[in-house]
This record gives structure tokens, sequence and C-alpha cells, in this order.
């Protein structure tokens, strides 16, 4: 989070140095440009927290032991009735987000510029003034991203990445999309629900339980095959 901040401050500090030195008509352009920039920072920072980090190049290297195809897959999870109720937290997430995108652009668009701005325009043209607007402008978005991720933090505490497909190595684990884990594994625990018939990577970070799962026909061999390439107990549940 603290990182986060500071890299969106760091956005913040170069469009306000860019509005100071550009002319004024080019203020249309800047904004969508800053609202492109901030919101791809935090798609991408999510991802990033979210992704299972390794080098596929490593793992690739290895002998490939086991193959769970993607309409394998597929067709379990949409079995597994227990699953939608697992996603719930991440659909009220989405729709966090969106109600974020929504007031920000609320703000950049026809708050801002109808209620804001000229009150700073009619204090002249003055540098201080100037900064201020700007620190104005684009704060107000990053305190409302800022919200809304503290917001839903609270409505989730456990957050399922369910894998479409995987290859077990061994030296690792590939799964689509973006799971890519070493042997021996660190890090993470391992559970397996034959019941279910799935294999899950688990690991907790800033208090949510971030789950990586694959659905397999045989949950109980590819825990088997995870214990013994990547020394690691793997957990049975119910």
């Amino acid at each position: 989070m603290l990182r986060s901040l500071a890299i969106g401050q760091g956005i913040i500090f170069l469009f306000i140095v860019i509005n100071l030195f550009v002319p004024q008509e080019y203020y249309q352009i800047i904004m969508p440009a800053y609202f492109i920039v901030f919101m791809a920072f935090i798609f991408l920072s999510t991802m990033r927290r979210y992704k299972g980090g390794s080098d596929i190049k490593d793992i690739v290297s290895g002998k490939k032991v086991l193959t769970i195809k993607q309409d394998e897959a597929m067709n379990l999870q949409m079995k597994d009735q227990e699953l939608i109720s697992e996603l719930k937290p991440l659909f009220k997430v989405s729709m966090t987000s969106i109600i974020s995108l929504v007031l920000v652009l609320i703000w950049f668009y026809m708050i801002y510029p109808g209620l804001v701005r000229p009150h700073f325009n009619a204090a002249g043209g003055e540098l201080i003034m100037r900064v201020v607007s700007f620190l104005v402008l684009y704060e107000i978005p990053a305190v409302i991203s800022l919200t809304m991720q503290i917001g839903s933090r609270k409505l989730i505490k456990k957050y399922v990445n369910v894998l479409r497909s995987a290859e077990v190595y061994t030296t690792g684990i590939i799964g689509n999309p973006g799971f890519t884990l070493k042997f021996p594994i660190q890090g993470y625990s391992v559970r397996f629900c034959p019941t279910r018939n799935f294999v899950e990577f688990v690991k907790l970070e800033g208090g949510v339980e971030i789950i990586f799962r694959v659905y397999t026909s045989d949950a109980e061999r590819l825990a088997e095959v995870i214990s013994r390439y990547g020394k690691v107990r793997a957990d049975k549940v119910a």
C-alpha cells in the first residue's frame, strides 16, 4: 500500500509539472492522459499483487510430469456449486472499482471544471494558486481510489484465482492465467479437495488469503505430484 501511494504521488507530481509548463489550451488533453495513466497503474498494481511469481524459463527446463487441460478444468469448475458463493465477494469488489471509476469521471468532467476550478481562476494566475489548483484536481481521484481500496479490503478475506489450465514440471508449475511457481515451494501452502476436484496454492497477504486453484479429475494424484517435487505437504480439506 505504501509503495503504491508513493508511486501514485510521483505520478501526480509529474502531471502537475507538465501542467505548469504546457499551454492552457492543452489541459483538456492532459486530464484524460492522467486518468488513463492513473487507472492503468491501479490495474497493473492489482494484477501484480495477485500474480504468482517465478521465471517460466527455469520451470520449463525441467521434465513435464502432468498436464491439466482447459476443457477438464472448466467442466469441473462449472460443476462446483460452492465456487459461486466463494466468488461473490469478488463481484462486490469489482462493483466497488466500477463505482470508483464513475466517481473519478464525474470529478474530472463535471464537478472540478464547473464548481472548483473557477475559484482558483478568480484568485489570479499566481504560481502557488496554480499548483494548489492542480493538487486539488489530481489528489481527489487518488483519495477516491484509496478510499475504495480500503473499503474493498473489508469486503474480502479470500481471493480465489481459478486457473483455466496447468502444467506441472519437476521444477515447478505453470498455470493459466498468470501463475508460475518454482519448486521447492516457498511462501505457499497446498490444499486439495477430492470431493470438489481441485488443488490450490495459498498464501496470506495483508490479512487476505490469496488462492490459486486448479480443477482436475484426479486431485489426489495432482496433490501427490506437487508434494513430491515441490517438497511441501498437501493438506486434504473437505
